[in-house]
């Protein structure tokens, strides 16, 4: 047990690491971009190439973490992320900063890996809350991030680069050094990995045509392609609608951090004890539909209770999704069900922002949020059709 939590801890670590890297560099990449190419496109595109691969790659490493274990996967994916950014912040030519995302995108099982690992070394009873409190460095990460890229970026526009590769390539020392293997021999698949597995299409079409698991992959879906094409456009419509600084953008992110971190960190776990996954899956949807709902308020003041509700609608989904995914796996199909899941965010992380995009521009700036609004719906829907899997039955 107490081994648990330093793995526990140390995971929660690599992620607020993943995340604070990540948040480093969309500070400057922007600018780095520009010295190259001054379109919206060039920008977009980093976003782009890192999804497209990240999708393509995803499943693949799951599978191969159920085949030889978490730890080397975990290991590559650190060391990917790495290189990634050290290309980045060296940069020198768009196809370098592009090809540093490719890599990023190539081996960015960390997440995926990270949440199997807890996944292996969690009680079903306990998961959600363990879960949780992975998901709080996801809020953390947030929030520490734009400080530190803001203050490396007035030193160098390729400090932050610099300063995400050092991140990651500390958390793959320390890991080797000190992260045993979660996944047992007699839990790993045996089949050999072959070409096929390669396809991500066949490992997403196997898990979602199960049909529990079927239903809490769509949802998963649905609520990521919400949520991404809302903290794309959500941005513009408050510069457009009140005429504010960075300041006050970074403010509304502070508070929608803290808000995660709180919720996942803290009040998940006994949350699912008292009430149950499915209850919280409901609740959190019935939460981020009223706060869609009301996003498009008349006075700047009120965004920020505002944002506090769809965070915590947000915070309540996310680790119940992914613990309820988790349990109704087989052990070595966890890895696989997880790059799935990452796969599955990685198109929504495309087309979410894309459909919002086109929403916001050609019918009007809340069209996109009364759409996830909408969307959400079909969650609950979804959400009377759902049977959770018992904890007993694991």
């Amino acid at each position: 047990m107490e081994m648990n939590r330093k793995i526990l801890a140390f995971l929660f670590t690599i992620v607020l690491f993943n995340f604070i890297g990540l948040t480093l560099l969309i500070t400057v990449q922007a600018y780095i971009v520009r010295e190259y190419n001054t379109t919206a496109l060039a920008v977009s595109l980093l976003t782009v190439f890192y999804a497209v691969f990240q999708f393509l790659a995803a499943p693949f490493l799951g599978r191969i973490s159920d085949r030889y274990g978490r730890r080397p996967v975990l290991l590559v994916c650190l060391l990917g992320s790495s290189i990634g950014y050290f290309i980045f912040g060296i940069g020198g030519a768009l196809w370098v900063l592009y090809l540093s995302r490719i890599i990023d995108g190539f081996t960015g099982g960390n997440v995926s890996v990270t949440t199997a690992i807890v996944s292996d070394i969690s009680p079903a009873k306990d998961r959600t809350k363990n879960l949780g409190v992975i998901g709080a460095a996801f809020g953390l990460g947030f929030i520490i991030g734009p400080v530190i890229g803001g203050f490396l970026g007035q030193i160098s526009l390729t400090a932050p680069a610099y300063a995400a590769g050092i991140f990651s390539l500390a958390a793959a020392i320390v890991g080797f050094f000190i992260l045993p293997e979660s996944l047992l021999k007699e839990n790993r698949i045996s089949d050999k990995i072959e070409l096929k597995d390669l396809n991500p299409f066949a490992s997403i079409g196997k898990f979602l045509t199960r049909s529990m698991l079927g239903i809490l992959l769509i949802i998963f879906i649905i609520v990521n392609f919400t949520f991404n094409g809302f903290t794309i456009t959500f941005p513009v419509f408050v510069i457009d609608k009140f005429t504010i600084n960075p300041l006050n953008i970074g403010g509304l992110l502070f508070v929608s951090g803290i808000v995660i971190a709180i919720v996942q960190g803290g009040l998940i776990g006994k949350l699912a004890k008292k009430f149950g996954d499915k209850k919280l899956l409901t609740s959190g949807t019935l939460i981020l539909i009223s706060g869609l709902l009301f996003s498009f308020a008349n006075n700047f003041w009120m965004l920020y209770p505002i944002l506090a509700v769809i965070s915590l609608g947000v915070g309540l989904i996310s680790p119940t999704l992914n613990s309820q995914i988790s349990k109704i796996v087989l052990p070595h199909e966890i890895g696989e069900v997880f790059g799935v899941s990452t796969a599955l965010n990685s198109l929504t992380t495309i087309f979410g922002p894309l459909i919002a995009g086109i929403l916001f521009d050609r019918i009007q700036p809340n069209a996109p949020y009364l759409g996830g609004a909408i969307l959400l719906l079909i969650v609950l829907l979804l959400l009377m059709q759902y049977k959770p899997v018992l904890a007993t039955k694991i």
